[in-house]
């Protein structure tokens, strides 16, 4: 599903390698809970997630390994800092929904929490989306 592919990649933005500063984000383990509401003519439940994935300091400097290629996405606007990042995606799909998603992140060694806003145009309607994401260091990798 898009969805879950966009607040996937979110996670981490989508392209971090292009900025000076390298995000505040400690090697390890990390567990991300993500809470994906909608707001739209038709009810569709709330989606959770939860994944695990080992983040290396490699990964940090590199940057750029955080970055699924997401087809059709394409980064608008983006504002990294060693505390966190905003910034704005555009992505179409191939069945005509389009997204614009705004993230605000936030990083602090241990922990990584960020909210993205989506507003989307579908095929059955206008949604908007709110992805909340929390994410935290459990162990080492």
């Amino acid at each position: 599903m898009m969805l879950r592919i966009a607040a996937a990649t979110a996670l981490l933005g989508a392209s971090l390698g292009l900025a000076a500063d390298e995000p505040n984000l400690n090697p390890g383990l990390w567990e991300y809970n993500t809470t994906i509401t909608f707001d739209s003519e038709f009810p569709i439940p709330d989606q959770q997630d939860s994944s695990t994935d080992c983040l290396t300091a490699e990964d940090i400097a590199q940057g750029n390994t955080f970055v699924d290629d997401m087809e059709g996405c394409e980064m608008v606007r983006e504002d990294l800092r060693s505390d966190g990042m905003d910034y704005v995606m555009e992505c179409q799909a191939p069945d005509g929904t389009s997204i614009t998603m705004e993230a605000q992140m936030a990083f602090d060694g241990d922990t990584a929490t960020g909210n993205i806003s989506g507003d989307m145009e579908t095929p059955m309607g206008p949604m908007k989306m709110n992805i909340n994401i929390d994410g935290r260091r459990i162990d080492d990798c």
